[in-house]
């Protein structure tokens, strides 16, 4: 059965409990005294690129932030198993941004075989993470928090094995990929384990086609196996650009106690598993906002709230005639949270700010333009955190004729 009609409430609420207990604080795993030690700290204005790191090497940017424009803030690599703790990178690229830019944007890109990937955040990217190693990497990625990523959350290109685990992504236009870098290589025999993390996909304003996104699997024949535990994935709308939602059959080599959350219209879009469990309306977005609010309790955020919203107006169009009742509607992101955001013609508010986003992202105001007198204005949104830090859109033109 695919439904979620089935499933009593009792039943939701013990397997709540359960992921509370599948979700402890996290520990900081990869620390080792005695091996060498490079500290990151404070604000990065020009990235972290270090590509010679020696084996065992531990990078500790806990109280690291990096707000920088180069494309790629963190780039690490050198000998075999060095691990990066912690740091959070903020990007600043507006959601009207083409694909084709934010596809040359990577929030960390690791090199080296066993690198370990702890407690790290990034909010606005192309790509969450990219384990770029040639060799065989068997890297991990742990307690991370990747939020709004224009392309792939977890990027494996060279099909290596690797471990994800007790992470949040949320807001992927790709959960993974895993198509091989060259003709040459296979992966087929290596393999891909996820646990205990929460994936959800979400519409891009500029993808292969708009409004759209990708699947949680970008998987090749040549992919590595994979085997899924105890994860929870969340889709919104059908709109499904490429790639699958569930992964390839012949690919699954192991599979328990995932859900899949379905918050479109209609049935789900493909065949589940029976390793899948299917929620849909109210039950499971309560069981997604709780599985949520677990993970965030259980992982702090070691910094204060920096970034400020990202914003691009989505509608009406640029040079668009308005007439009578109009819908504007601006995408607004932020690292936290979007608290209001504020529409204007010609740098006058216009209307109330708006508090609610429906879809996730979108800020929509109703609006009478007859309020306003004829003629050609610029129209602009802006966006404001709950910290009070504001960041206003680029500019349209409109022209309003009543």
């Amino acid at each position: 059965m695919n439904g979620a009609a089935w499933i009593p409430a009792a039943v939701i609420a013990v397997s709540i409990a359960c992921l509370d207990a599948e979700r402890p604080v996290p520990a900081r795993l990869c620390q080792t005294p005695g091996d060498p030690l490079v500290t990151v700290r404070g604000l990065q204005t020009s990235g972290f690129d270090s590509r010679s790191l020696a084996r065992n090497t531990e990078v500790d940017a806990s109280t690291a932030w990096f707000v920088t424009p180069t494309d790629i803030p963190v780039y690490v690599g050198g000998g075999a198993s060095i691990c990066f703790y912690g740091g959070v990178v903020i990007g600043s690229l507006p959601p009207g941004t083409p694909y084709d830019r934010m596809h040359d944007t990577y929030g960390l890109v690791a090199h080296g075989t066993a690198f370990q990937l702890e407690g790290f955040r990034v909010f606005d990217y192309g790509d969450g993470a990219s384990m770029d190693a040639q060799e065989d990497a068997n890297w991990t990625v742990r307690d991370v928090y990747f939020k709004y990523i224009r392309d792939d959350c977890v990027e494996n290109d060279f099909v290596n094995s690797g471990t994800i685990e007790n992470s949040l992504f949320d807001g992927c236009y790709e959960g993974f990929s895993s198509r091989p870098y060259t003709t040459t290589q296979d992966g087929s025999l290596n393999l891909v384990v996820v646990r205990n993390s929460l994936f959800r996909l979400q519409d891009m304003d500029q993808g292969f086609r708009r409004p759209g996104h990708g699947g949680f699997f970008k998987w090749d024949a040549t992919a590595p196996m994979i085997s899924l535990y105890d994860n929870v994935y969340r889709v919104d709308s059908p709109n499904i650009e490429n790639d699958v939602l569930v992964p390839p059959a012949n690919k699954l080599k192991d599979c328990a106690g995932n859900v899949m959350i379905w918050l479109g219209s209609g049935p789900f879009p493909e065949p589940l598993p029976s390793c899948y469990r299917l929620l849909t309306g109210a039950s499971g977005l309560e069981y997604w906002n709780h599985a949520i609010a677990a993970w965030l309790a259980n992982h702090p955020g070691a910094l204060v709230d920096i970034g400020p919203p990202i914003v691009s107006l989505f509608s009406p169009a640029d040079s668009a005639t308005l007439t009578g009742d109009v819908a504007l509607t601006a995408t607004a992101v932020d690292d936290r949270a979007v608290a209001a955001v504020q529409f204007a013609l010609n740098g006058q508010d216009i209307g109330s700010a708006v508090t609610t986003e429906a879809p996730l992202t979108k800020f929509t105001l109703a609006w009478n333009s007859r309020e306003q007198p004829n003629g050609t204005y610029t129209l602009t949104a802006t966006a404001r955190d709950a910290t009070g830090q504001v960041t206003t859109s680029s500019g349209i033109t409109v022209r309003i004729v009543n």
